[in-house]
């Protein structure tokens, strides 16, 4: 199947890893040039050189996402490479486990810049372009905890809850310029993010990173398994295309059925 989408400009944040960097890879396949923004030197030149094998133009841009100087810095960037940006896919983030109260102002601070405002700062820069031509795709990275809160990560549920209203917002705004605006809804995914967080939380209850897993998928999943960051690249790469022309103002859940019901386990040697 054709996407429709060879030679159109993709700037991806968190572009060197997991979700974001498998989403390169599927847009790279699809023609797109790709520009990658992220902190990690070492790991963002790894993942350009990658994504050249694919014939097409990259740029890495090292750059704080939390700030809104550093927003622009990777805007300007890419811009400066690519004259103008088609797609984009606001991925960067990081999570931490708190409490609704333990959590420091700093902490608050910190996550709602790199999950809520880093999609603000991107989208006021890059919109206006995409007015001009009449062309964009938007997607933004919520999570299942958007939908509905998690246990020990009340600020980044309450994060992604804001990234899904902010998304629609753009939506309701700027779809009539061919504009589609979406988020992502992911469940367990198999990334750096969580592997941190299976180890933060793993000594509480007597376990390792393994043991975290396994508790996570018997509860919060249909399929009973963690999905590959490409299972969620795939998804983006989709939203982006002309395929996805009349999707727009949707949190698209890639879950596992994770939030399709309350399952009751009796069966206590499972």
């Amino acid at each position: 199947m054709d996407l429709g989408i060879k030679d159109k400009v993709a700037l991806i944040t968190g572009g060197s890893r997991g979700i974001g960097k498998s989403a390169a890879i599927e847009l790279a396949k699809e023609g797109c040039h790709i520009s990658i923004i992220g902190r990690n030197k070492k790991a963002l030149r790894e993942t350009e050189e990658e994504l050249s094998s694919y014939n097409i133009k990259t740029v890495s841009i090292s750059a704080n996402l939390e700030t809104a100087k550093g927003v622009q810095k990777a805007v300007s960037k890419t811009l400066k490479k690519f004259n103008k940006i088609d797609i984009l896919f606001n991925n960067a983030g990081h999570s931490h486990p708190c409490t609704p109260i333990s959590a420091t102002d700093k902490e608050w601070e910190s996550i709602l810049n790199i999950h809520l405002m880093a999609c603000v700062r991107t989208c006021r820069l890059v919109i206006p372009g995409m007015i001009e031509r009449k062309w964009g795709r938007i997607i933004n990275m919520s999570s299942m905890h958007g939908l509905s809160p998690g246990l020990g990560v009340p600020d980044y549920s309450t994060a992604k809850a804001a990234v899904i209203n902010y998304t629609n917002s753009l939506a309701m705004e700027y779809s009539k310029y061919g504009i589609c605006a979406n988020s992502i809804c992911p469940g367990l995914i198999h990334t750096e993010i969580w592997d941190k967080y299976a180890d933060s939380i793993a000594p509480q209850y007597n376990t390792d990173r393994e043991g975290i897993f396994k508790i996570t998928t018997k509860r919060a999943s249909a399929v009973k398994r963690y999905a590959h960051p490409s299972e969620v690249g795939k998804v983006v790469t989709f939203l982006a295309s002309e395929c996805a022309s009349f999707i727009t103002g949707c949190p698209i859940q890639v879950d596992g059925g994770a939030l399709c019901g309350i399952e009751f386990d009796y069966d206590k040697q499972k």
